[in-house]
């Protein structure tokens, strides 16, 4: 009697498990729309011809082309589009102190770019390109709390750098969107306020736009019809919160 007990408990437990993580897979393809209720901003991101970057909003945009500014030759511009809930703008998320981050770099396909890149469905060196700017700018937004951290607590600068660095790596996740990051996400285990999540999203995914989302406090999404655009969502965000790498 006591197995039979102990195994209907168990198969209950595993039945409530599929359960929650159906539920989150369900969530998490709800948040990738964005609600009408979201503020939107078009911004336009130029890659200059020696690979530098400008930001643009559409309307700074413009007002330039209306004075007879034009982008040099050989340009490429993204247009994207900035979607985000109203209580919780961008600098708030970007800048906000959280106890770790997770940085999806796309599905498991992706993993085909240190074998077979010709296999993946997209640019591999744009897409490490585009993760190697999203992973730079939320590293850097770590270090900076920890930095500040150290200092207060009498650190050298030194010291504080070498603090930062450290408490920085042990909050880093890197991960694939599989079905069970797809559940976390949507049960809000990854990108919350604690837990700041960068889900990148380019044609591999099936993404057929270029915007930013950010749905909720702690969750940012890329996705972009090209990888190439991810990394200009990447520079875009940067601008934000008046940092430049590219």
């Amino acid at each position: 009697m006591r197995k039979y007990i102990a195994g209907i408990f168990l198969i209950t437990i595993i039945l409530a498990s599929i359960g929650i993580t159906a539920y989150g897979y369900a969530k998490f393809n709800s948040i990738l729309i964005s609600s009408p209720d979201f503020v939107q901003e078009k911004y336009i991101v130029i890659k200059f011809p020696n690979s530098t970057y400008v930001v643009l909003s559409q309307n700074e945009y413009i007002e330039a082309r209306l004075k007879g500014w034009k982008p040099p030759e050989g340009s490429i511009g993204y247009i994207i589009t900035l979607s985000y809930n109203p209580k919780s703008p961008p600098d708030f998320v970007l800048e906000k102190r959280y106890e770790e981050f997770t940085i999806v770099v796309g599905s498991p396909e992706v993993k085909t770019c240190s074998k077979n890149p010709d296999e993946f469905k997209g640019s591999c060196t744009e897409r490490t390109l585009a993760v190697s700017e999203v992973t730079l700018l939320v590293s850097t937004l770590f270090k900076r709390y920890f930095y500040a951290e150290a200092i207060a607590r009498g650190l050298s600068n030194e010291s504080a750098k070498m603090y930062a660095y450290e408490e920085t790596m042990k909050r880093r996740n890197i991960r694939y969107l599989s079905l069970l990051v797809k559940a976390q996400v949507g049960l809000g285990l990854i990108g919350n306020e604690k837990h700041l999540g960068v889900i990148i999203m380019g044609p591999a995914e099936g993404a057929n736009e270029t915007s930013i989302i950010i749905p909720r406090e702690g969750l940012i999404i890329l996705k972009g019809k090209s990888d190439s655009s991810l990394r200009a969502e990447a520079i875009l965000l940067e601008n934000l919160v008046g940092l430049q790498f590219s």
